[in-house]
């Protein structure tokens, strides 16, 4: 939690931040609303056997029980017998917003959770987008809280967004090709404009759950990147598909990721999690070094426990500077061309993931990519 105030504190003062729990409690208070999520989540059958009784509790109580668990009440002999400890269980990962909604263009995705345990998290985030934020049903590319096919499942780790019409998609334990197919068919049909998706084929392992943990966007014309995977000896496969406005497509594998990007007027430069020492770059990439938030282009957020990341981002011109100093006032962020702010993340990298995964942007301001 101290960790966690330090990040919560310090993005406060570069945008306007709100909390799940506090947004959560006032689209709580909506009766219709509270009715309609606990029709949804029973009907999942988490929490059937207890609905009458988490909708006759008050907004504070049920939204303390959504996201912390409701225990077994141990009243039947198979309850008693029973190992669980929970009818519905608590939310530990949901301080990982960004996997639950994704948000393109002034439209949203909700995630289809890989695992079972979060599903919860789709049907809260899915609310609180609608009902705190006003986002019309009707600007939901694809509603993954509802899906039932569990060989269509997406995570916002797998989902990057790099312009209006450029997307990058992890294809990961977590994130499958089917998703990607309904995605691209939602676009087409909302959109009806021409635009690419790259599909970046990931190793099934908890190291590369998501698409950010290797290759993460920091800037108008640079990466992050897990060199191995990306760029070096052990190169993952990438796939390029090309949309026409009526849906058309065309689809190939390429031979890298940036340098096709580099063809398109995109020259990105690559920064490498660990610097150049292979030994190090394992150990960072596995604590989230790659896992940076950027606020602005070219200035970024993530755990100071990363320290060879940090110096190869301080050889591409990065300054780097503890958020305590932004915090109390010592220094000043538009000092500074290109900053990596820090923050302690040895317990937070615990959960695994990094600052990109627990910030969800919903608003941001344009900003041209590449040369542009």
């Amino acid at each position: 939690r101290k960790q966690y105030t330090i990040l919560r504190d310090f993005l406060s003062l570069v945008a306007k931040t709100v909390e799940v729990k506090d947004v959560l409690l006032k689209v709580l208070e909506e009766k219709e609303t509270r009715a309609s999520l606990l029709e949804q989540l029973t009907g999942t059958e988490i929490l059937k056997t207890r609905r009458e009784e988490l909708a006759a509790m008050s907004a504070p109580s049920l939204c303390s029980s959504l996201i912390s668990g409701l225990k077994s009440r141990k009243n039947t002999l198979n309850s008693f017998l029973s190992d669980e400890e929970f009818d519905y269980f608590p939310l530990p990962n949901l301080y990982f917003t960004r996997d639950s909604v994704m948000v393109f263009r002034d439209h949203f995705i909700t995630g289809s959770m890989a695992n079972s345990v979060r599903e919860p998290e789709s049907f809260l985030m899915q609310k609180i987008i609608e009902k705190y934020y006003g986002v019309s049903p009707e600007r939901q590319i694809f509603d993954g809280a509802m899906n039932k096919d569990r060989g269509i499942t997406i995570e916002g780790g797998d989902f990057l967004v790099f312009s209006s019409n450029i997307l990058i998609i992890g294809l990961s334990e977590r994130t499958t090709p089917k998703a990607v197919d309904r995605i691209i068919e939602r676009l087409t049909a909302l959109f009806r404009t021409s635009f690419t998706v790259y599909c970046v084929i990931l190793p099934k392992k908890r190291e590369t759950i998501h698409l950010d943990m290797v290759f993460n966007i920091i800037n108008k014309n640079e990466v992050l990147i897990y060199e191995p995977y990306i760029t070096g000896e052990s190169q993952l496969k990438f796939v390029r598909i090309d949309v026409d406005e009526s849906g058309g497509k065309k689809i190939k594998y390429i031979r890298s990721l940036v340098e096709d990007f580099r063809e398109l007027g995109y020259p990105l430069e690559p920064v490498f999690c660990g610097g150049d020492d292979n030994r190090l770059r394992q150990r960072e990439q596995w604590l989230s070094g790659n896992n940076f938030f950027a606020f602005k282009p070219g200035k970024i957020i993530g755990y100071d426990c990363n320290e060879a990341t940090l110096k190869a981002l301080e050889r591409s011109g990065y300054s780097v500077c503890q958020a305590e100093r932004f915090i109390d006032g010592s220094a000043i962020i538009s000092d500074y061309e290109k900053l990596a702010v820090t923050i302690p993340g040895t317990d937070l990298a615990r959960g695994g993931g990094g600052v990109r995964c627990m910030t969800l942007p919903v608003r941001r301001k344009h900003y041209d990519m590449g040369n542009s």
